[in-house]
């Protein structure tokens, strides 16, 4: 119950959404006509039909503490730099304090975000040689879950302190994953259940021959730093590659 209150306050205070400069387009609520769910989407002034836009999927942590619209604000300004378009759906197995990632709810949540991404696809050419899937806290219940079961689609995998269980994703993966990029990082001061699932994530993935790298952020503790993953996905781009605007 201790490091279940400790996260808690932690959380209150560790999940404010890092400044970043204004952007000449706002983000707009949309819905899936399938699903009926609602996501937040970021298209960025840059954007031209004529070329292909890398696509960032970002999946929030534990409601209230972090929520879709928190994501598509802190991602905003990285998708306009970079000509990404973001979106930010609007999930329900996230929980990282109280849950596990219940599957149910992630297969849920995998339904909305595919045909989500779906979705788009008829209305934006979106560069399916670029697509990330990243998480923050409980967010990375869905990002490993659906990340590592659609190697298809996402091209790289960030989990950003993220929580991890290794009952919901073992024999759910499929092995054309093992060549998905994934990074894993999280703060040097982050609870101590983010760093011991963060481990639990690397120890797991190697053990079954997964490319992972990461990284322990120095005096930092549950903080966000988009900064990070979007260098990650910009090492990982398949060309024509812009230049990094961070």
């Amino acid at each position: 119950m201790r490091w279940i209150v400790m996260s808690l306050m932690l959380l209150a205070g560790g999940c404010a959404v890092p400044p970043t400069p204004p952007t000449p387009v706002e983000p707009t609520h949309e819905r899936d006509p399938v699903t009926g769910r609602g996501f937040w989407m970021y298209v960025p002034s840059t954007y031209r039909a004529e070329r292909p836009s890398p696509l960032i999927v970002t999946c929030h942590g534990t409601p209230p503490y972090d929520v879709a619209n928190h994501h598509i604000r802190e991602w905003q300004w990285y998708g306009e730099k970079n000509n990404c378009i973001v979106i930010a759906p609007e999930l329900i197995a996230t929980d990282g304090i109280f849950g596990d990632g219940p599957t149910a709810g992630m297969l849920n949540d995998e339904r909305f975000i595919l045909s989500m991404v779906s979705y788009l696809g008829y209305h934006y050419n979106i560069d399916r040689a670029n697509v990330m899937i990243t998480g923050f806290s409980g967010g990375g219940f869905p990002t490993y879950f659906i990340g590592l079961r659609h190697p298809d689609l996402f091209t790289c995998i960030v989990a950003r302190n993220c929580n991890f269980s290794r009952s919901n994703i073992e024999g759910w993966w499929t092995s054309e994953a093992l060549r998905t990029p994934i990074l894993i990082y999280y703060g040097e001061f982050d609870p101590n259940v983010i760093q011991s699932q963060s481990g639990d994530a690397i120890a797991y993935l190697r053990a079954h021959q997964f490319s992972v790298e990461t990284q322990i952020v120095p005096k930092t503790g549950h903080e966000r730093r988009p900064d990070i993953a979007m260098k990650f996905f910009f090492n990982n781009w398949k060309p024509p590659r812009p230049s990094l605007q961070r």
